[in-house]
């Protein structure tokens, strides 16, 4: 489930895909229906070994550790290579000559259900008599030194130091005992040995089994003197391939043995590697296999359970907090997901989300390993413009203002923004506005820590129906009114924007336009989502009729167009969809303009009644923000006046 929240439904749909998953087992049938998903079955005969080695009743044991690992209900996407030995003993020299065959097939998991046996409990119990005859030797010397006497070769194998890292994963069935006969204290055969060959530590894994009450099964070795390198996985009474009987043509049933809980784990590391993109190394797959695992109440026993109980939806997900990489927050620790979000203001409509709509941010869980998330999921719009600023709107349409006859001042400590351009950023801001006789005017805006400007406006007295206006604003806190938390980033820009208007009268109708074009300085820092922002052009128009009656009844209609980016383009250095790579070699660029523009029309009646005015009106919005797939928005207003 996860591995589809992470990667989509086509690498759920294949787990395990771009993994090589070796079995040492006796035989397999690619041709059971168990095997119908899997994405490709070889089969190798190892020295001198032919089908007649074995029995088609044998062969049910490499059905079914297969089935188990890559089956229809493992990581069937993976390609399964099984490897088939002699059925006779063999020497230390053929074993290390099967493994050198066996690990030449560039293997990322191998897992082994037997081999010759290694009684590690009984080399220690011997060490520790010799301790004794040669005081200057430790057991741990003495019990290594036998063992690369009598196995010194094929731990050469496997302990692939040509490799620098992505050793093939070794994993070893801890064995179980015979009936009538306890289980061994420690593994059999090469799972036990690990602990006393460093070459092989960090990518060899000793399994056993747990039965259906989760505790240890009873004919399960024990982790013991290898408990830093084993696991304990299910392995009793579990569903499996056949065949059982095969003169019924029973082709499933259910089988137990610690061979079941060795392919169950090498399932689940090919499934890791896949969901973590080859970004972790086999070695630190191992790792995370070990450092997730349930290790709470009996599995606390690690001369039993090693790590614990194999929890692979704990080693998929994140562990402990997640966080993004290269971003701190105030306290110097890095910025957890929790507290990153990026808010677009409307004039950036659905630019940027669709840029970032097939890009990742990657972020790192407590254990350092990286999970890729979908950039876009970060992204939220602003409302745009408010129910309270439409109705102010609404109340107090804006309008051209007229010469006065002396100088006049005007001071409002929380002004309301009704304007359709950069203005309609100052909403909130202290103002004051003067005006002189000679048809000049100017306003200052702030409000502190978050954005200051200034506009000068000139109407000429010859020609009052004309209204030019320069301005510039600087958003100290946000960006066209988009702001950033956490790795979201720190947003500013400068504006510089030239305004005109017109308001003529053409037969019985008032004509108005007002039009508006910006430049936009912009910085971003500390984002995870967006390196640099380019100069942005903007853009803002009105138009707007009225045509009063007699009845003292006035009709008005306006079309405009909010606040939009109009160019501009922001670089940034996220994961493409699918890439295994954690950043991108250069930095990509893509638009801000948003693919939609928003239109409001309005239609407004004013009439007197009962002593005072009723105001109607309707907005219909289209492509609301700037979306272009966004439904239309209506908005409708009524209003009584009245004074006395």
């Amino acid at each position: 489930a996860y591995l589809e929240l992470s990667r989509g439904p086509e690498a759920a749909a294949a787990p395990g895909s771009g993994v090589t998953i070796g079995i040492f087992d006796a035989g397999i049938d690619p041709s059971h229906s168990i095997f119908d998903l899997t994405n490709s079955i070889e089969e190798a005969f190892l020295l001198d070994a032919t089908d007649d080695d074995w029995s088609s009743l044998a062969q049910l044991f490499g059905n079914g550790t297969a089935s188990i690992a890559a089956g229809r209900f493992g990581a069937y996407g993976a390609d399964v290579k099984m490897f088939v030995s002699p059925s006779r003993g063999l020497d230390s020299d053929e074993n290390s000559r099967m493994f050198e065959e066996i690990l030449n097939n560039n293997l990322d998991i191998f897992i082994s259900v037997f081999l010759d046996s290694v009684d590690i409990e009984d080399l220690k119990t011997r060490a520790m008599v010799l301790t004794q005859l040669l005081p200057g030797y430790t057991e741990e010397e003495i019990i290594e030194s036998n063992l690369r006497r009598s196995h010194g070769d094929s731990i050469e194998v496997l302990a692939q130091s040509e490799k620098q890292d992505n050793k093939t994963v070794l994993i070893w069935s801890t064995g179980y005992s015979a009936s009538g006969t306890e289980p061994s204290s420690s593994p059999s055969g090469y799972g036990g040995i690990t602990p006393y060959i460093p070459e092989l530590q960090g990518h060899s894994v000793a399994v056993v089994s747990v039965g259906e009450d989760g505790g240890i099964s009873d004919f399960s070795n024990r982790c013991g003197l290898a408990a830093q390198f084993c696991i304990a996985a299910p392995g009793e009474n579990v569903f499996v391939a056949g065949p059982f009987d095969v003169d019924r043509g029973s082709t499933l049933g259910i089988r137990s043995g610690s061979d079941l809980s060795a392919a169950l784990v090498g399932g689940g590391l090919a499934v890791m590697k896949q969901l973590f993109r080859d970004q972790l190394t086999n070695e630190e797959l191992v790792s995370r296999l070990f450092e997730t695992a349930n290790d709470d109440g009996i599995y606390a026993d690690s001369a039993i359970y090693g790590q614990g109980l194999m929890d692979l939806g704990a080693a998929a997900n994140p562990w402990g907090t997640l966080a993004f990489m290269g971003t701190l927050d105030a306290t110097g620790a890095l910025t957890p997901i929790s507290s990153t979000s990026l808010t677009l203001g409307a004039p950036f409509g659905d630019g940027l989300a669709n840029a970032l709509a097939s890009r990742e941010v990657v972020a790192q869980d407590s254990l350092e390993h990286s999970f890729w998330l979908d950039a876009a999921s970060f992204m939220g719009l602003s409302e745009g413009a408010s129910l309270a600023t439409r109705l102010s709107d609404f109340l107090h349409p804006a309008q051209l203002g007229s010469i006065p006859e002396t100088w006049q001042f005007n001071f409002q400590e929380n002004g309301t923004a009704t304007e359709i351009g950069h203005l309609a950023l100052t909403n909130g801001a202290s103002r004051l506005t003067m005006a002189g006789p000679q048809g000049l005017s100017a306003s200052l805006f702030q409000q502190p820590q978050e954005l200051e400007g200034l506009t000068l406006a000139w109407t000429p007295r010859t020609f009052d129906a004309f209204t030019v206006e320069a301005g510039y604003l600087n958003e100290q806190q946000s960006l066209l009114g988009s702001h950033g938390d956490g790795a979201g980033g720190h947003f500013s820009g400068d504006t510089l924007f030239l305004s005109a208007g017109l308001n003529v009268a053409v037969g019985n109708w008032q004509v108005a336009a007002q039009g508006e074009l910006g430049q936009v300085n912009p910085a971003v820092g500390q984002s995870r989502f967006i390196d640099t922002i380019s100069s942005l052009s903007t853009s803002a128009f009105r138009l707007a009729a009225s045509r009063p009656f007699a009845n003292g009844s006035t009709l008005r209609f306006s079309l405009s167009q909010p606040l939009r980016v109009e160019r501009g383009s922001f670089t940034h250095y996220l994961v493409e969809s699918g890439s295994s790579a954690l950043s991108l070699a250069e930095a990509v660029s893509a638009p801000l303009a948003p693919r939609g523009r928003q239109l409001d029309l309005t239609a407004k009646l004013d009439f007197p009644w009962w002593g005072g005015d009723v105001s109607l009106g309707a907005t219909r919005s289209s492509q609301p923000r700037h979306q272009r797939t966004a439904a239309p928005q209506w908005t409708l207003f009524t209003a009584y006046r009245s004074t006395w």
